[in-house]
């Protein structure tokens, strides 16, 4: 073995130094393990994202990002389909144009994973949310029409941007107890795996929303046999130390589900495998007019009184920005908890990678789609080593070549990306070992915040019982005055949330 590769071994090999080390050690002995390539450009990368501090591999890097995003790649089909339907405030049976969400998630999506590589030097993936395009289409759709969910979203973003880039939101995230942290991790991840056994057929649906009860199995049998065959692969490659785990069973899995699909010749729609078959490709067909047209009816809608005159505009406003702030600040905790484990160097949420969340929900709503957030399924490619923002970048640069092979990607079907979520909640479970289960006050908030975020399906749902849990525990065994002013005050508003999401369900 020669020098170099002796210490890339050294390198990869490090997790279990971490608890003997400080983070100035580890980062001193990465620098030392690593060297840089002799290629120009690629030592050029390996410096600006500091893969000798991180002790990041290239390899790694690309294999997580490609995995990551094939864990995520499922939004592009999902969120144009779900969000379509919304009806136009007009009631002339008008619903946006589902190209047009497409594009503008593809591209915002794209962007802002690009940036986040770039500034904030972590490999996480942003993309528009599940759970919240629910939330636009069905209960803010319903009653102000897309475009006033759209405006309501807007600006939500607006109040969101403002606050992140103060300093209250790295207060508030600095106040959060760690157990805190570890239950909200958890729930992340039982989360994601829930929308992984959903998407594979497990489960039945209401409009695109998991219900807690099996589906139809007999109809459902072919692409839970693919999704779980998939997840299999993947836990043997994964346990076997195999790098690329995720990236090769899905890539395998994808051309067999295509060659069933096509062969068995699969007509109906509803069928979790239908965009699979070959015959039901639609060719290259992209409808930039229709992109155009939801954006322009939205700022159009700025003058319907009916928008400002709703009492559900102004609750929607609080309670999307809320849903946004918390969500991704707990899923960002969640990552950066996960990252240190694997680099002993991320010990505080980075603020640049705060602000460039907050702006993706601004760029999003002025295109024409539902807010974005910081993926879970990033966590897919963090486990396959990725560690700094090039996977980032990578996740970004897949979104934007999506754009033009958008008829490529439709091919590959949910039920095999969603092994990836299945294998993120598996990997996210450990973090309960560390959770000091003796105690009430950590005990009551991981349960709730795991039960609220996979029966209510919306992880900012789990954050805010989370908090309200803690609190209350701490009051009642006597621990009152140990808890930070501002998680009180996060509580109580949480409990406002609460009522005012009340009166903007339908």
């Amino acid at each position: 073995m020669n020098n170099k590769s002796l210490k890339q071994t050294q390198v990869e090999n490090e997790s279990e130094l971490f608890l003997n080390e400080t983070p100035e050690q580890t980062a001193q002995r990465n620098k030392e393990a690593f060297v840089f390539s002799n290629n120009k450009a690629i030592r050029s990368i390996e410096k600006y994202f500091k893969f000798d501090t991180l002790g990041a591999i290239m390899k790694k890097e690309i294999i997580g990002g490609i995995t990551t995003f094939l864990a995520l790649v499922y939004i592009l089909t999902v969120n144009p389909a779900l969000v379509s339907g919304t009806a136009s405030i007009n009631n002339d049976q008008t619903t946006m144009n589902e190209f047009g969400i497409f594009f503008a998630t593809a591209l915002v999506s794209g962007i802002c994973c690009i940036l986040m590589g770039l500034f904030a030097n972590i490999p996480v993936a942003m993309s528009t949310s599940m759970g919240m395009n629910a939330l636009v289409a069905f209960n803010i759709g319903g009653t102000l029409g897309f475009e006033g969910a759209m405006i309501v979203t807007m600006l939500s973003s607006v109040v969101f941007v403002t606050v992140s880039l103060t300093p209250l939101r790295s207060f508030i995230i600095k106040a959060i107890p760690k157990g805190i942290v570890l239950a909200i991790g958890i729930g992340i991840g039982l989360f994601i795996a829930y929308v992984g056994i959903a998407n594979m057929g497990w489960l039945a649906n209401d409009g695109g929303i998991p219900v807690a009860k099996l589906g139809i199995l007999k109809e459902n049998y072919i692409p839970i046999i693919l999704g779980s065959v998939t997840l299999m692969i993947i836990l043997f490659l994964s346990f076997r130390n195999i790098p690329g785990a995720v990236a090769i069973a899905l890539l395998v899995m994808s051309v067999i589900a295509v060659i069933i699909a096509t062969s068995t010749n699969i007509t109906d729609s509803k069928d979790l495998l239908y965009k699979a078959n070959l015959s039901n490709w639609e060719g290259w067909k992209y409808d930039f007019d229709g992109f155009a047209w939801n954006w322009k009816s939205t700022f159009k809608a700025f003058g319907n009184t009916k928008i400002w005159t709703s009492p559900v505009t102004y609750i929607s406003i609080f309670v999307v920005m809320l849903i946004n702030f918390f969500d991704a600040t707990g899923t960002m905790a969640a990552f950066t908890n996960q990252l240190d484990k694997k680099t002993n160097q991320h010990k505080e949420i980075s603020q640049r990678a705060l602000v460039i969340d907050s702006v993706g929900t601004m760029m999003a709503s002025v295109t024409g789609t539902t807010p974005l957030g910081v993926f879970a399924e990033s966590g897919a490619g963090i486990e396959q080593g990725a560690k700094t923002g090039l996977a980032a970048i990578v996740n970004g640069i897949l979104f934007l070549l999506a754009i033009a092979l958008f008829p490529i990607f439709k091919l590959i079907p949910q039920p095999i990306t969603s092994a990836a979520c299945v294998y993120i909640g598996i990997m996210m479970i450990k973090e309960a070992a560390h959770v000091e289960w003796e105690k009430p006050e950590f005990l009551v908030p991981t349960f709730l915040s795991i039960l609220f975020m996979i029966a209510t399906y919306e992880i900012a749902n789990g954050v805010a019982m989370a908090f309200i849990g803690y609190s209350f525990m701490m009051m009642i065994t006597g621990k009152a005055k140990k808890v930070h002013p501002a998680v009180y005050c996060l509580s109580v508003l949480f409990i406002i949330y609460f009522i005012a999401f009340a009166f903007i369900q339908i």
